[in-house]
């Protein structure tokens, strides 16, 4: 969600109520699949350690060490990994340029080696049905979407979830928003959301600005 124009008015509770499920599930995002299974058996569902081991075919030592770890990452704040707004301006903006470009080199450079690409279409729009990970992969990926990054889409920076990102409009219409999550100088996760109905939202924040 766009983050950078104040509080939600008192018509939009339920998009409040939404985002607030979509901002765990953010958290959720920063871990791995197995930290994720752990934490998920542990908190949700009050799981021991014993009995996540059996379902996961680890060893208790390990289900342990995963929960601590996942418990940590979980409760870091977002702005742990996340640089200076400039730096993380002249990132997407590089990114966008490397993506139209089809700059492969160039865009290897600015991915972490394990960066993970999440997609939301909601089954409305083609997109990713599971996440992309591994630097390989995600180049992959937008190599064969290249042609509709030059596909006449314009892109605009925004501030999603308290972070640089970026609005593509396709004729005056958002079509989607793209979040990232930056460590080390790199991109680490991205987040692209073409999901109509969750765009909806967002269009009528940016439009409020």
């Amino acid at each position: 969600m766009v983050t950078s124009d104040g509080t939600l008015g008192p018509l939009e509770s339920a998009e409040q109520r939404d985002a607030v499920s979509m901002a765990v599930l953010v958290l959720l995002e920063r871990l791995t699949p197995t930290e994720r299974a752990v934490y998920v058996l542990w908190e949700a569902f009050a799981y021991g350690y014993r009995e996540i081991a059996d379902v996961l075919n680890l060893t208790d030592v390990n289900c342990r060490q995963l929960h601590r770890r996942a418990t940590q990452r979980v409760g870091d704040p977002r702005t742990r990994f996340q640089p200076a707004p400039e730096r993380q301006e002249e990132l997407v903006t590089s990114f966008v340029a490397a993506a139209r470009e089809g700059d492969l080199a160039r865009l290897e450079k600015l991915l972490a080696a394990d960066v993970t690409w999440w997609s939301d279409g909601g089954g409305k729009v083609s997109a990713a049905r599971r996440p992309v990970e591994g630097r390989d992969r995600v180049v992959r990926l937008l190599a064969g979407g290249a042609e509709r990054f030059a596909a006449g889409l314009d892109f605009t920076v925004a501030e999603i979830n308290g972070a640089r990102g970026l609005a593509a409009w396709a004729g005056g219409m958002l079509v989607g928003v793209v979040s990232f999550e930056l460590r080390d100088g790199l991109v680490a996760q991205v987040r692209a959301v073409v999901n109509p109905d969750k765009l909806d939202f967002v269009r009528r924040q940016l439009t409020r600005r």
